[in-house]
């Protein structure tokens, strides 16, 4: 998919879905500065833990999107865990490793519906 779909197809998200997760990763995207393809193999091949995303990097801020999100990144890590018969493994801040996962499992499914991985 070219980058003006992939643009276009994000700013529908955000349109469309204001309030959720999928909105939040597709503003990110877009505010990303390099090319949305970069933005999205960065955070698949290296996840959130690298800094791409600027607004999850501190523990305030990861632990504000925990709060604003944690219904679906509830229903996210049931998901992932149910799909794969594994529990999540969380040895570290709670809060931060949920509001990366969920941040990551968007991501990933939108490079993927994107046709980016």
């Amino acid at each position: 998919m070219k980058n003006k779909a992939i643009k276009k197809k994000l700013k529908s998200i955000i349109e469309n879905e204001p309030t959720s997760i999928k909105a939040f990763v597709a503003t990110e995207a877009l505010d990303y500065g390099a090319s949305l393809k970069s933005f999205f193999k960065d955070v698949t091949s290296y996840g959130c833990v690298n800094g791409t995303v600027s607004s999850l990097i501190y523990y305030r801020d990861t632990h504000q999107f925990f709060d604003i999100y944690y219904e679906e990144i509830e229903e996210l890590r049931q998901e992932f865990e149910e799909a794969t018969g594994v529990p999540l493994e969380l040895k570290h801040d709670l809060k931060n490793q949920l509001a990366w996962f969920a941040f990551e499992q968007i991501a990933f499914n939108l490079a993927a519906e994107f046709d980016l991985v």
